[in-house]
């Protein structure tokens, strides 16, 4: 599994804030909103798999970035930094 982060920009009537909280509870199993729109997941496949993935429930005017994170460093966060830092373990 590898550490992601993903954030996007919901420009259009569909899909909301929490058809997409939804989305990504089906799509992993391990992950967290760490701020507003930029959540981290533990995903199997590839940032492209990943992007592709989430695609499916974006409208053609919501924006979409997958990054592939090997380390990372915070102050704040909306999720805990313990579940956080757990994850990042567990991948390392």
């Amino acid at each position: 599994m590898a550490n992601y982060l993903l954030s996007y920009d919901l420009n259009g009537p569909k899909p909301s804030h929490q058809e997409m909280d939804e989305f990504l509870q089906k799509l992993v199993a391990n992950r967290g909103r760490v701020l507003e729109t930029v959540w981290w997941v533990d995903y199997s496949g590839t940032a492209a798999q990943l992007r592709d993935r989430v695609k499916t429930i974006l409208g053609d005017e919501d924006l979409l970035l997958v990054i592939e994170a090997k380390s990372a460093a915070w102050t704040k966060l909306l999720v805990t930094g313990d579940s956080l830092k757990s994850a990042w373990a567990a991948a390392a």
